[in-house]
């Protein structure tokens, strides 16, 4: 059983969400992160959040654009639990989800999807389904905007979050990926693809974010 989620239960609620706070913050700020990705959100943007994880993100990302409503599905059974109670009212949970039931199931499209550490944790035998399903959405909605967050490898603070994936979160699959990989992935999977990146991985190195659109 992983290290992690094994402490969180013992610490409880409360405890086990400060020691997540500091634990996480060793390797990325969720602050710095949600002011690269707001800045390409549109006015009142609808954004899925694939992959939502606890919800601290999204606390952050609300904080700054309260316009913003949010769409979040994850395979786990457990989603966005952190959230707070203020903007429960602009989010809807999809947990035990994945990217195709949604494609099937959703009757309003989103003008953003959000992979915030997601790639890293998909197998790259399993990425090009991920990326099938992105290419759905770009067929629906011409204007989608995607914006990717992870980890650039090569330093000590990437091996450190690779290391503790593994072994403290459980994730024996992690598999990092570059900003060059990721531009090569989309754009051969997702067609001609114009992108951007933001000034993510000079605040806050080795985390980068990079914005997909046509």
């Amino acid at each position: 059983m992983a290290l992690g989620p094994t402490v969180r239960r013992f610490l409880g609620p409360r405890l086990g969400r400060t020691a997540g706070r500091c634990y996480r913050a060793v390797f990325v700020d969720l602050d710095e992160v949600a002011q690269a990705v707001t800045t390409w959100l549109p006015p009142a943007a609808r954004l899925l959040d694939i992959g939502g994880g606890d919800g601290e993100a999204l606390n952050r990302l609300l904080t700054r654009r309260p316009d913003v409503h949010v769409t979040t599905l994850d395979t786990s059974a457990l989603l966005a639990q952190y959230l707070e109670p203020r903007f429960e009212a602009q989010v809807t949970r999809l947990p035990c989800t994945t990217l195709a039931q949604y494609l099937d199931q959703a009757t309003e499209e989103p003008q953003v999807v959000l992979l915030a550490d997601v790639l890293h944790h998909v197998p790259p035998a399993a990425r090009p389904d991920l990326l099938a399903g992105l290419a759905r959405l770009l067929e629906r909605v011409a204007s989608l905007r995607i914006i990717v967050k992870d980890i650039e490898p090569g330093s000590w603070r990437a091996w450190l979050a690779c290391w503790t994936d593994r072994y403290i979160t459980g994730d024996r699959h992690v598999d990092p990926i570059s900003r060059a990989e990721l531009i090569r992935l989309f754009t051969t999977h997702l067609g001609e693809l114009r992108w951007q990146e933001s000034d993510l991985i000079r605040r806050d190195h080795p985390n980068y974010a990079v914005a997909f659109f046509r």
